[in-house]
């Protein structure tokens, strides 16, 4: 029980430009294009298989477009159901000067008989791989009956059942009901989702921690806050972490959320503690220290590559815990977006 599964119910292929600037309502031209299957629990799956992690990453992927597999890295980590409709795209531009802009098309929706299939397929991965985790990240799609996004009710309650903690990383409304529902055990908000979770704007490290513990208060275990440049913070119910790492370069933030997620999850899967745990009949406690600085040294590499793909670790910066100071003022306010 030393694995993680991740579902990406709205998988993407990611084309991104690199160009010396980029200028509205002109012609641009790139000087490099890279084309490749992306989605965040994908890019979570693949940094964790080159982790040499034990990773499952299920993929809905539109009939027409299975090829695109073949394309990809580490084709063997994805179990893919064929859906109705096509991949969506996903379109951004890197400027030389590091800035960055994204063009990402919206969800395909599910039939409910294309979503069934896909919850029956991902609990197949958590019972089959004993897995410590099932992590549901990116874009939640509609359903085609009822125009409501997907539930996840019965995935989350089964996948539990089967001995899994739960994560969740999405945005918006979908967060915000599903950080407040009871059924995940980590969420992972920047620090503008975290405020509009709890409806104020935060200033200070002192706010997100307050902010997170009143998440924690609503049956969450985890709030795992990434907070920029400021660093991130690990909130549970008995303790706060702080750790931040100096990226080599920033060339494109796009990603870099994803290989937060997935250095933090690196060191929360253990034979020894799940084993420990199956005997005692609960959930193995988490070293959430060595979790937070390997996410920070991962999410400030992230930044520094100019796709989603990380390679190699070898660049990756070392991360320091840092003593938690309430009165830090954030490099910028925290708002409410939603």
């Amino acid at each position: 029980m030393n694995a993680v599964v991740t579902l990406t119910p709205a998988p993407v292929l990611d084309r991104t430009y690199l160009a010396e600037s980029l200028i509205a309502g002109k012609v641009n031209r790139a000087y490099e294009v890279h084309e490749y299957m992306s989605g965040k629990g994908l890019n979570v799956a693949r940094t964790l298989h080159l982790a040499k992690r034990p990773v499952s990453a299920v993929l809905p992927i539109g009939m027409q477009d299975q090829y695109l597999l073949f394309t990809t890295p580490f084709p063997q980590i994805m179990r893919i159901m064929p859906v109705q409709g096509r991949v969506r795209v996903n379109t951004t531009v890197v400027e030389r000067g590091g800035r960055t802009t994204n063009i990402n098309q919206q969800a395909i929706p599910f039939s409910a008989e294309d979503w069934r299939n896909v919850v029956e397929l991902t609990l197949e991965q958590v019972s089959d791989m004993n897995a410590d985790w099932l992590v549901v990240s990116g874009m939640h799609p509609k359903m085609t009956d009822t125009g409501l996004p997907i539930d996840l009710t019965e995935l989350f309650t089964r996948a539990r059942n089967l001995g899994a903690r739960v994560g969740l990383d999405t945005s918006g409304p979908e967060l915000k009901h599903w950080a407040r529902s009871g059924f995940a055990n980590l969420i992972k908000p920047n620090a503008d989702e975290l405020a509009s979770l709890v409806g104020r704007p935060l200033t200070t490290l002192g706010d997100a921690i307050e902010a997170g513990r009143e998440l924690i208060s609503g049956g969450l275990e985890i709030a795992l806050v990434s907070l920029g440049p400021d660093g991130a913070v690990a909130i549970t119910a008995d303790d706060v972490v702080w750790a931040s790492a100096v990226a080599p370069s920033i060339v494109n933030t796009t990603g870099a959320g994803d290989a937060f997620l997935a250095g933090f999850l690196s060191q929360v899967i253990s034979p020894e503690a799940s084993t420990k745990a199956n005997e005692q009949g609960t959930l193995p406690e988490l070293d959430i220290r060595t979790a937070l600085t390997t996410a920070a040294s991962w999410g400030a590499l992230a930044v520094s590559l100019p796709t989603t793909l990380i390679n190699s670790f070898d660049r990756a910066p070392v991360a320091q815990l840092r003593e938690v100071d309430e009165s830090h003022l954030l490099s910028e306010t925290a708002i409410v977006r939603y």
